[in-house]
């Protein structure tokens, strides 16, 4: 009979502790979901007594979530697609030195990562009501790019210079262009880092909340956090339907991850031990 060691009962001990501590959130919430106001906080830890359907109704017609959804996903996308295009570009012009003022670009990038985004919240607002650009979809997709666009330039920067120059200088003599070159050959090496920064732009996106509050007027336009916080009033919050609305706002993300587990899992990991 194997022996039990007193380091190992410690362990599972704090594994299943922190296993509660992470899915209790989780039951929580998709259970409140089912639930009117008052036996939400009578009954915390009990199974719905009966299911309230309005609840998934409201969040759909009245809150108007997966409309939500859909704009977060869009700005989400576009700003991930926009950070993985021009960042790798950035990037690899900076990790290569091709330009005289390659270190000073990376100075001035690690100055607008030490920026906080919300600072610069007065001069952003004013330029998007003089120029025309609230309440439309590319003026606030390129805001969220360049928000996010420090920390993957130096995530991808920093795996690109773990790149052999040797490929770079094959690949020219060889008659590729110096665009053909960052994309057939670079990119494909460099994805798990490149997949890493559109990732954190992504969630980082999806999550937003100040921005989408002030630049989004029209109804038509707000994104999930926005949604979610219009749902908590001053005398009464409508926490069934708040608690609904977040179950199908993490639907979407968490079928996006079961599609592409392998390739989110691999490029946060190499991407992370790569920079």
């Amino acid at each position: 009979m194997r022996k039990i060691r007193p380091r190992n009962v410690i362990f599972c001990a704090l594994a299943i502790l922190f296993s509660l501590i992470f899915i209790y959130p989780i039951y929580f919430t998709i259970v409140s979901s089912f639930k009117n106001n008052s036996e939400i906080w009578n009954t915390m830890f009990a199974l719905p007594s009966k299911i309230e359907w309005s609840n998934y109704t409201s969040a759909i017609r009245d809150v108007r979530i997966l409309r939500a959804v859909g704009n977060s996903f869009i700005f989400s996308l576009g700003a991930s697609a926009v950070v993985v295009i021009v960042v790798t570009m950035a990037a690899y012009v900076c990790a290569r030195n091709i330009l005289k003022i390659s270190k000073f670009l990376k100075m001035y990038y690690l100055i607008g990562m030490m920026v906080p985004p919300y600072a610069m919240l007065i001069p952003v607002v004013t330029m998007f009501t003089r120029l025309g650009f609230r309440d439309k979809y590319w003026p606030m997709i390129l805001l969220y790019a360049a928000i996010n666009f420090p920390m993957s330039f130096y995530l991808i920067c920093s795996y690109i210079e773990g790149i052999s120059q040797d490929l770079d200088e094959v690949a020219l003599l060889d008659g590729c262009s110096l665009f053909s070159l960052i994309f057939r050959i670079i990119f494909p090496i460099a994805r798990p880092g490149i997949f890493t920064g559109a990732i954190i732009t992504f969630l980082a996106v999806y999550n937003e909340l100040v921005f989408a509050n002030t630049l989004l007027t029209n109804q038509s336009m707000k994104t999930i956090s926005v949604r979610l916080l219009g749902l908590q009033g001053e005398r009464f919050t409508s926490y069934g339907p708040m608690f609904a609305s977040i179950v199908l706002s993490v639907v979407p993300i968490l079928i996006v991850y079961l599609l592409f587990q392998d390739r989110i899992e691999g490029g946060i990991a190499e991407g992370a031990v790569k920079g």
